[in-house]
């Protein structure tokens, strides 16, 4: 075993999780259990090819509720055309005995019939469909003057009312084995005498066509239900087929098969268009744990480093004892450590304030000029020791909106940048000029430049052109990712250019404050 993992043995227990915005992750092993409560009651709760089905169901509920009501209307509809079929019949022939009377004979000893039978009919031609099914006419005494073959009334308290009110009443009676709609009809004869016409007409044919109609449609409906919950569990099964299977795959992606995609298929329903949204996220959410995953790995490193030299330091020191000097030499170089991870904390916060967007930030005048001559007077001193000649090209003062301290450490950081990777009697030059509203900064450095894949990601987190090239200078490799917050809070861009061998230029663009107009 080397000192490096020796090393590492002794640092066990230390871990360090960073959590930007509050973002945490959490490994869910295949084989645990799922917690969810929210996920239990969808698994619990109705499928959406159960809920698919009954809401089919239910609609066909509400149209079979037509068929009863259909079946209602028609029977109403039967039953009024009936009492005027029967209106008609007794008007008729009340009027026609009326007129012509009882046929001449002699007196039966049963009541004679009502109206004479043409010569040349078949017995039973009385029950023809122009003749009521029965028929019977009463005086006022009581006494019967001609009928079907019964000797009194079928509906006696019917006639009584007819008589007595000398308007029609109606009434219903069995009467050999059938239902009888009977009407009493009041009416005068030739001789002015009050006769009651009873007429009755059968309900057989009406109940036979509901009776049948009923039928029809209780079998109908039975095999439009049969077939409705057939067909809605085929087509629901087969629509949803490539739902169960995404949900299915999707459950098999974790944070450790990330890079695993769904099958793109040949078709343009709302499976497909899933499928790819579903895709989408996942590379999202790939980059998005690479990154995190790359971060956390960057500030553990960041953080471990100084502390192993601040714990070497200090168990060296307390071996024996030593001068006073050799105490004030390990103190020095812990507080150098100890401000390495102070810059960090602050650094880390920064970001972790913007992320959230809770970051606190004025609108204040500022003048860039003004700003730019006081970043420059504390880097001087910097400069002065790497013999780097520090320049500042202001010509005119230049106004923005913003947060003056925020706004500064954006070019501290850019000129400290800059003085870390300049040569020995380079030089470093920071410009402020007017562009189209806006106004631009440029800090542009003599050092070794950049090769041209390193530049999409130089704003990046932690991202280092040349590896652990700041962190021997003394960076935390944060400064360019807070300066690229800080400009995007004010509405501001910020870009580098570079050329190997030749230097980089950071170039800051601000909006220019609108001027305000002053009323005389």
């Amino acid at each position: 075993m080397d000192s490096r993992q020796g090393g590492e043995k002794k640092e066990e227990g230390i871990r360090i999780e960073v959590a930007l915005g509050g973002a945490t992750r959490t490994r869910r092993g295949a084989g645990s259990g799922d917690s969810d409560p929210a996920r239990r009651r969808i698994m619990g709760g109705w499928s959406l090819k159960t809920r698919l089905i009954g809401l089919q169901l239910v609609v066909f509920g509400a149209l079979a509720l037509a068929g009863p009501a259909t079946f209602f209307w028609i029977w109403r509809s039967l039953d009024r055309q009936f009492d005027e079929h029967l209106i008609f019949l007794a008007r008729t022939l009340s009027e026609e005995f009326a007129l012509r009377g009882c046929p001449a004979g002699p007196q039966p000893s049963l009541p004679r019939a009502c109206f004479a039978t043409p010569e040349g009919d078949v017995p039973g031609a009385q029950d023809c469909v122009h003749l009521p099914r029965h028929l019977l006419i009463q005086d006022s005494s009581g006494k019967i003057v001609c009928g079907d073959g019964e000797t009194r009334p079928l509906a006696p308290e019917a006639v009584r009312q007819a008589l007595a009110s000398a308007s029609p009443t109606t009434s219903e009676v069995r009467w050999q084995n059938e239902k009888l709609r009977l009407i009493a009809w009041p009416f005068r004869d030739s001789g002015g005498r009050w006769l009651v016409m009873e007429v009755g007409a059968s309900h057989f044919v009406i109940e036979r066509a509901l009776g049948e109609g009923i039928a029809v449609l209780a079998i109908s409906s039975a095999l439009a239900l049969l077939f409705l919950l057939g067909a809605s569990f085929i087509l629901a099964s087969r629509a949803l087929a490539p739902m169960d299977r995404i949900v299915w795959r999707v459950e098999q992606i974790d944070e450790a098969n990330l890079k695993e995609r769904l099958p793109v298929e040949e078709r343009s329903d709302e499976a497909a268009r899933l499928v790819v949204v579903v895709n989408r996220m996942l590379s999202r959410l790939e980059r998005a744990f690479e990154s995190q995953k790359r971060f956390s790995t960057d500030v553990a490193h960041e953080i471990r480093s100084p502390l192993t030299s601040l714990r070497g330091q200090i168990e060296v020191a307390l071996r024996k004892a030593r001068p006073e000097e050799e105490y004030r030499q390990v103190l020095r170089e812990n507080l150098d450590d100890v401000l390495r991870l102070s810059r960090l904390a602050e650094d880390l916060m920064s970001l972790a304030q913007a992320d959230a967007g809770v970051l606190e930030m004025r609108r204040l005048a500022v003048d860039l000029r003004e700003m730019l001559s006081h970043v420059v007077r504390r880097f001087r001193t910097q400069a002065d020791q790497k013999d780097i000649r520090l320049v500042l090209h202001a010509p005119e003062p230049l106004t923005v909106l913003g947060d003056p301290d925020w706004l500064e450490r954006v070019v501290a950081n850019l000129i400290d940048n800059a003085l870390r990777y300049s040569p020995r009697l380079g030089q470093v030059e920071v410009r402020l000029a007017r562009g189209s509203g806006r106004a631009v900064i440029s800090v542009t450095d003599s050092g070794p430049g950049i090769e041209p894949e390193h530049l999409p990601h130089l704003f990046e987190r932690f991202y280092r052109a040349a590896p652990s090239r700041s962190r021997d200078e003394g960076g935390t490799g944060l400064g360019l990712a807070i300066a690229k917050q800080i400009t995007d809070l004010h509405g501001a861009s910020v870009r580098v250019e570079s050329t190997v061998g030749q230097g980089s230029s950071f170039t800051v663009e601000i909006p220019l404050a609108r001027p305000t107009i002053k009323n005389n």
